[in-house]
């Protein structure tokens, strides 16, 4: 990711990229404790080259932060694995007009009491990184897990992450995404397939193709890991602070102190779950 490739709005041929339901649209945004927080937003999308727009259908944590700090960032990925981020500001919500009637006639929604729409909000777009490809490398995966057995002879923490909750975030066929709060204010999401629980609470991951992403990600910071199942639609989030990058068979490997776990699904979306 360089400067150069950095735009303030959408290319006319990427609108369009966003429409499709079937496809992983992220939303992160910043809450009250200046923590980011990652969710699925299906009803994400561009209403035109300065706008996103997405439709309220569960009241949850990511709509009151909006409205508490509007910077937010969205990241869209297309069965072909392309990858978009976009960063922006929330501006409004609107309880009618034509894209509340727009989203009200998809088959998502319509004739469907459960996840009938409430109001549709926009983001104005302040900044576009152009689409990049998702590459899954198995041996920086099979790296991770000799790491792992490594750091369980010098780890004392007790093993206290659900099962239930450890299987999404081990399988890799799953889609995983970190996200933090970037140097200019707003969530950075950044995809990292290659990443899985240990036995003592806590997140390794390697940066991969994405290094340059985490170069403002600092020991210390709050950071939100997304896992989601697409075919079975499970998912959760995890919270911890960020450790630090060490070397490791010349790889960097990433470390996440987990400190809450959040259910992502209807009708409990937003749940902490016991830790």
């Amino acid at each position: 990711m360089t400067a150069t490739q950095i735009t303030t709005r959408l290319a006319d041929e990427d609108i369009p990229e966003f429409k499709p339901d079937i496809m992983v649209k992220l939303l992160a945004t910043i809450d009250a404790q200046q923590r980011p927080n990652l969710v699925l937003i299906v009803s994400l999308e561009a209403k035109d080259n300065e706008t996103l727009m997405f439709a309220e259908f569960i009241h949850g944590k990511t709509k009151k932060n909006v409205e508490l700090n509007p910077k937010c960032t969205a990241a869209f990925m297309n069965l072909g694995y392309d990858y978009w981020v976009v960063k922006g500001d929330f501006t409004h919500w609107a309880y009618e007009g034509t894209d509340f009637e727009y989203y009200n006639e998809k088959p998502l929604f319509k004739n469907n009491a459960y996840l009938g729409i409430t109001r549709v909000g926009y983001i104005s777009i302040k900044q576009v990184i152009p689409k990049r490809k998702i590459k899954m490398k198995r041996p920086l995966l099979r790296l991770l897990k000799n790491y792992m057995k490594e750091q369980k002879e010098t780890e004392t923490n007790e093993d206290k992450l659900p099962s239930f909750v450890k299987k999404i975030f081990r399988a890799p066929s799953n889609l995983k995404y970190i996200a933090f709060v970037d140097k200019d204010g707003y969530p950075l999401i950044i995809p990292t397939l290659h990443l899985i629980p240990t036995e003592t609470n806590q997140l390794i991951f390697t940066p991969s193709a994405f290094k340059q992403d985490f170069t403002n990600l600092s020991p210390g910071m709050m950071v939100a890991a997304f896992a989601l199942n697409i075919e079975e639609l499970l998912m959760y989030q995890i919270k911890g602070t960020y450790r630090g990058f060490q070397s490791y068979q010349d790889t960097d490997v990433g470390c996440i102190n987990i400190e809450e776990i959040y259910c992502c699904m209807p009708p409990k979306a937003g749940d902490r779950i016991s830790f």
